[in-house]
């Protein structure tokens, strides 16, 4: 799988599903960032996801090796129409790469480091489903 989007060698697990999806985060460590941006939650766009991380744009710069706290909800519609959720998830993840893309925003590559199992096999239904 080539990603165009990273410009680092493609050490990725698991397949990613490109989405735009609101999400939510909030710095855990190191406790001196955290006393910097303080405890709010951040509002950012997922620009892909897997089992294993997902990639999200966000205006605020956070290092490599931050542990953030993330919340989202994913929805789904069935062949009638009908709008399902599930969510929403808190899953820690850790910075793994920022790469500035554009005017101060951050594309922030995230691998989860803390996940609910039954979180991570909700996201793996997801990806099967939108493929």
């Amino acid at each position: 799988m080539e990603n165009t989007s990273y410009p680092g060698p493609e050490r990725r697990k698991f397949s990613r599903l490109r989405l735009r999806l609101a999400v939510v985060y909030q710095v855990n460590k190191p406790l001196t960032l955290r006393m910097q941006v303080g405890d709010k939650e951040i509002l950012a766009t997922a620009l892909d996801l897997s089992e294993g991380g997902m990639a999200i744009s966000s205006k605020i710069d956070i290092p490599n090796e931050t542990d953030l706290l993330i919340k989202f909800t994913l929805f789904k519609v069935d062949n009638t129409g009908h709008v399902s959720f599930y969510g929403p998830m808190e899953i820690i993840g850790q910075v793994r790469y920022n790469t500035v893309v554009e005017d101060g925003v951050h594309r922030l590559g995230i691998n989860f480091i803390k996940i609910d199992e039954k979180d991570q096999k909700e996201i793996v239904n997801f990806i099967k489903m939108t493929q």
